[in-house]
């Protein structure tokens, strides 16, 4: 009897070796790219949605929105991986003053996996909503509506105008010739803002993060009312800022200008600066 478990025991090792090393069967990888277009007319709005993979959006002067899709799956084969990939659809769907880019994926079994990158072009003025849950976000050129989630990514943007609305967990966020009103949020990562020379004095800001510094470089002449909060870090501002109540090390609330808008930062691990 001793002897037929001394057979069956490296059996058991091995495949509980295997499976908590995480060794699996060799994984292929299988790309293919498809280009749609379709006419999108100024202020129309922009949605789509994909887990695996990144959202880049740029705005030109254009009247129509032209995507690139490069789809990556992986499976055990490379046939198998090209399967997946040729059974994953991309489509253009407009609606009245809508358009949705739908990603439609077959079912997977385990050690399969599809990603799907989106490299969009629209019309400067766009409205924008969109989610991704593993991949980054890189916006370009856009006036309008923003509205953009991922969870595991960084998001980055240039020359935005209107009102914008971005969230990452697991991430930075920068934004840089920013304009209008902005709400910034993040988990781990840090947040750098600068807000373009042309921007109104007046708007909203709300920028939050939990493990990472605040930088914001606010609109020539900002006026708001302040309120910042750190748990471990500094704060520092270059603005003259009238302070209002209590001052310490963890918060200070005041007005910058006649504090006819709102910012509102806040962190738990890290430093907030404004200038």
């Amino acid at each position: 009897m001793a002897k037929n478990y001394r057979r069956i025991l490296p059996v058991i090792c091995l495949c509980w070796l295997l499976s908590v090393g995480g060794c699996y069967l060799p994984i292929a990888k299988y790309e293919r790219t498809i280009d749609l277009s379709t006419p999108l007319a100024e202020s129309s709005l922009f949605a789509t949605e994909t887990h695996n993979g990144s959202i880049t959006v740029k705005g030109t002067s254009v009247t129509e929105c032209s995507l690139t899709a490069t789809i990556t799956a992986r499976a055990a084969s490379e046939e198998d991986a090209q399967q997946l990939a040729e059974r994953t659809k991309i489509s253009l769907e407009p609606s009245p003053g809508k358009l949705t880019a739908k990603i439609e994926k077959p079912l997977l079994v385990s050690n399969q996996s599809i990603a799907v990158n989106l490299d969009v072009t629209v019309p400067n003025r766009t409205n924008l909503e969109f989610s991704t849950h593993n991949g980054a976000i890189k916006l370009t050129n856009i006036t309008g509506q923003v509205d953009g989630t991922t969870h595991n990514g960084s998001v980055t943007t240039e020359q935005l105008s209107g009102t914008t609305n971005l969230q990452t967990h697991n991430g930075s966020i920068r934004c840089d010739n920013i304009s209008g009103d902005a709400e910034l949020k993040t988990h781990n990562g840090n947040v750098k803002v600068r807000y373009a020379e042309t921007a109104p004095a007046v708007c909203s800001i709300s920028i939050v993060t939990y493990n990472g510094g605040i930088e914001l470089a606010g609109p020539q002449n900002l006026s708001a009312a302040v309120e910042t909060s750190t748990h471990n870090g500094s704060i520092r501002t270059e603005l003259p800022m009238t302070v209002v109540g209590n001052v310490s090390k963890k918060s200070i609330s005041g007005t910058i200008g006649a504090g006819q808008g709102k910012v509102h930062l806040e962190t738990h691990n890290g430093s907030i600066t404004i200038e």
